[in-house]
């Protein structure tokens, strides 16, 4: 008698665990359907886009779009790179790719790492060189707590002449609106 109740127990633990699993697919149906017409319109943007920095603009809106639906950030990295490389110069893909995979550290950082990698953080690209390291200091301060790596960003910041500190989580992400 006594193992039924083991197996009833761990079937009902069994049972609370798949359910938690997909708990994400089980959300109320308008909001993803909110998030498929955004990324509708980001995708029209994009192919109405003239300019370089209007069409990284609309990227950007496409990667926020994909950023905050459920599953995975590969394509929301994906809009975040192609807006990075159509304006390499600018900081602004960086910022909203930081909001947007805040959620996501390992995958920011990768990304970061991979945008650092491309181009020379001298010239017209050091505004975005400057605000890639900025986000991973942030990152090896915060959530994924590595204090060497966060010394060698702070470092780098300094060789490139940035004299402020590396931002606190509060300083490094507002919440998007």
């Amino acid at each position: 008698m006594t193992w039924q109740i083991v197996l009833a127990v761990a079937a009902a633990l069994f049972g609370a665990f798949i359910i938690w699993q997909v708990r994400p697919s089980l959300g109320p149906k308008r909001v993803g359907k909110a998030r498929r017409q955004a990324l509708a319109a980001a995708r029209a943007k994009i192919a109405a886009a003239k300019t370089p920095g209007e069409r990284a603009e609309a990227l950007c809106d496409a990667g926020d779009s994909s950023a905050f639906a459920i599953g995975s950030p590969t394509s929301a990295v994906g809009y975040y790179l192609r807006a990075m490389r159509t304006d390499p110069a600018s900081a602004e893909p960086i910022t909203r790719a930081a909001r947007g995979l805040a959620r996501r550290p390992r995958t920011l950082e990768s990304l970061l790492w991979r945008r650092l990698g491309v181009a020379p953080w001298e010239g017209s690209t050091r505004p975005a060189a400057l605000a890639a390291l900025v986000q991973l200091g942030h990152l090896y301060t915060g959530p994924l707590r590595n204090r060497s790596k966060a010394r060698a960003i702070a470092h780098a910041l300094a060789a490139l002449g940035y004299s402020a500190p590396v931002p606190t989580s509060e300083e490094a992400l507002p919440n998007p609106s």
